[in-house]
Parts: C-alpha cells; structure tokens; sequence
C-alpha cells in the first residue's frame, strides 16, 4: 500500500464515519471497485492522509492529457454505476444506514481530488463535503427601456471574407480532431499467403477463466456486479441467483466454441492458448501442431473457471510469444469484462501497436462490457459482441476465422 496524499490540517473530526463507510465499501465490492475510494489513515504527526492499494505513480487528474482524462472519467462512472446499485439494494433489504453512506459517494469527482494510478481512477478526501457557494442577491431587474433598433448592412464584398475567416476558424478548431483520427491506426488485412516459403500467420488464443465465466450467458453486466457484491451473501435474491448462474453457463459454451474452431482451423496454422490464473502470470498451454489438436481438445474441456480477471498480463504472455513485426498474427481473446487486476491493458495495446505493427487483437466480448474495446482498437482488431450461446459461438468462429481465410488460398 502506498500513500498518495495528505491533508495540512490535523482535525480528525469525521475519521471515524469514513472508516465506517471503508468498512462498508470493503464488505460489498470487489478490488476493482473499493480501490476507487482512497483510505484514510492518521498520520503519525497526527495530520490525514491518504493511502491506496493500486500499485504506480500517482497522477493528478490535471496532468493528463485529454483522452486519459476521458478513459479515466469513463471508468470513474462505471464505478459509480456499482455503487448506486448497491446502495439501491441495501436499501430494499432495510440496511437504510448503510445505504446512506454509499449515496453519499454519488457523483461526480472532485477533480483536484481524483488521481490516476496506471489508468485507474482514486479518489482522495471523498468524505470531505464540497464547499457550497454563498448565495449571491437576487439581482435588481430594471424596467425594459424601449430602443430603437438599429441595422447594419455590410458591402456584399465582405461576405466572402467572413465565410473564408469561419472556414479557417472551423479546421483552426477541429485539426486537432482530424490530425487524431488520421493518425488512428486503420484495420488491416492479411494478405493470401500464395509463396510457399512464406510463413502462415502465427495464431493465438486468450481464453478468459475467471469466476465470471461460470455465469449464464444470460447474465447481464449488471447481474454480474451484483453477484460479487451481494449475490452469495445470506439471504440474497435466490431467484435471481438462480436465473445467473443457470446454463448454459459461459465457460461451457466457450470451450464448444473454441474445441469447433480448433476443428476448423487451416491445417497450415499451429494454434498456442493462454488462460488465467486469478492475479497471477498467466498459463501459456504452448503451441499446438495439426498432429497435436486432439490433445488440444482434450485439455480445453479440462479447464476451470475461477479466480480473477488477468486480462492485460494474459494479453502480454500471448504477444511475447509472437514476432508481428515481419510476420502476420492475430491474438483472439476471449473475455467477458476489464481486466480485475489493477492492470491497464490500453497502454499494454497501444504498446503492442507500436513495437509489433502486424499484429492484430480480435476481442469476443459476451458481457457488451466497453471497458476492454480498446485492445482492438489500438491494434485494427474488431470487437464481437455476444448475448447468448449461439451468438457466442458465432462470433468466437468470426473472430477466428480470418486467421484460416489468410493461410488457405486453394
């Protein structure tokens, strides 16, 4: 844990409601949301300061630039979202206390107190109400004075120049957001490998297993969050807990999808597969032959979802693994949510972009959760979304198939 801030003053009043709301906010959520709210700590000259378990240099809101400031109030406002539907809950379940505590933490930040810590949102002195403005007199309206209206004409020759001077006011203004969108990487396309000393384009899968993939397919983001917060407690909806987690549930549906595609793919591809393991270094499986897709097979059926969301780690282990520099590749990652590890896995891909330009990130998203797209936009990948089975199978055989499509030029 780290300390990011303190405050001058030495006043403790308050500490005791915010370790209160701490509490709370540990009880319900998981990692990736308590670690929003800053702790508070008394500090051994007796002032407040604030404390985070995220891990990097802490930055303040004002140091970024434009689109870290809009990612990082994009993941502030999801965070919200969960706290707003916990409180909603607590207070339907008669914890009207509780529930209270957590409204209190609605709304929009305080921008001098919000840090970013490896892209991810921290709040410090959230308990801290925000100065409100004295009201200002109402002001002295005075009786309308009737004027007469005067015109101005303007020679017709001036009205070229005053189009020319808006025209050059209009691409004065938006050249920053032309000169970002030509630089935007665009997507490619493999070529057919048609020379036969070429080499086919290497081939990687990122297959999510974390706790969440034992969820229905059904389940919505939403139902998700609740889930981990309140849905194995004592005394929580049992219907609702029923309809999530009833198949069929994502893991199976992901391993019929995903043994169909090994079945599918060009014999000229060998295919590696990485999966999670909770926080920790992901599991590279290795690379398999056409000879050795049986074995695959079998080992994919084996797997076991639990655990925590590596996304970004498991995104690195795969592209380490391959050259995209002179070479084509394609990584499919197979995901239902952000990475749950307190890693940024949009740096990771806007690095990637960089240092291995001729690979692409496919990302089978089933849970429609916006937070991970920026892996495929960064590297010209596309985004499949998934609701259901069918259209999870659907879009993990899409996702996947250009991979075969470029080898195969009979």
């Amino acid at each position: 844990m780290q300390r990011v801030t303190r405050d001058a003053s030495t006043s403790q009043d308050g500490l005791a409601s915010l370790e209160h709301t701490v509490a709370i906010i540990a009880k319900h959520f998981p990692p990736s949301v308590a670690h929003l709210y800053a702790v508070p700590r008394k500090g051994a000259d007796g002032t407040r300061e604030w404390w985070s378990e995220l891990t990097g240099q802490p930055r303040q809101y004002r140091e970024l630039n434009a689109d870290e400031q809009h990612a990082l109030l994009e993941i502030y406002a999801q965070r919200q979202d969960a706290v707003t539907q916990l409180a909603n809950e607590l207070e339907r379940r008669g914890q009207g206390t509780e529930a209270s505590a957590l409204r209190r933490l609605v709304g929009p930040p305080n921008l001098d107190n919000l840090y970013s810590i490896n892209g991810y949102p921290l709040l410090v002195r959230w308990g801290d109400p925000e100065p409100r403005p004295a009201p200002s007199p109402a002001p002295q309206i005075a009786a309308p004075i009737a004027r007469r209206r005067k015109w101005i004409w303007l020679p017709w020759f001036l009205l070229p120049l005053l189009l020319l001077l808006a025209l050059l006011l209009a691409l004065w203004i938006g050249w920053p957001y032309l000169q970002r969108w030509l630089n935007t990487p665009q997507p490619q396309h493999f070529a057919c490998v048609k020379d036969p000393q070429a080499q086919p384009p290497e081939f990687s899968v990122v297959l999510d297993t974390s706790g969440s993939m034992q969820l229905s397919v059904d389940a919505t983001l939403e139902d998700e969050q609740w889930f981990f917060t309140l849905g194995q407690e004592d005394g929580a909806d049992p219907e609702r807990l029923a309809r999530i987690t009833r198949g069929p549930i994502r893991m199976d549906v992901a391993k019929s999808a995903l043994s169909q595609m090994v079945n599918d793919l060009h014999p000229a591809i060998d295919m590696r597969i990485v999966t999670f393991d909770g926080c920790r270094a992901p599991i590279d499986h290795g690379q398999f032959s056409l000879a050795q897709r049986p074995a695959l097979i079998q080992g994919i059926k084996g797997l076991v979802a639990n655990d925590g969301t590596a996304l970004t780690a498991s995104l690195e282990s795969a592209a380490r693994t391959m050259n995209g520099r002179d070479r084509d590749g394609v990584i499919v990652m197979f995901v239902d949510g952000a990475d749950g590890c307190g890693q940024n896995a949009c740096e990771v891909a806007k690095r990637i972009a960089r240092e291995q330009p001729r690979l692409r990130v496919n990302l089978v998203n089933i849970s429609n959760n916006s937070l991970a797209s920026c892996i495929a936009d960064s590297t010209g990948g596309r985004v499949y979304s998934a609701n259901n089975a069918l259209e999870m199978a659907k879009a993990l055989q899409d996702a996947s198939q250009e991979v075969s499509g470029s080898a195969n030029c009979d």
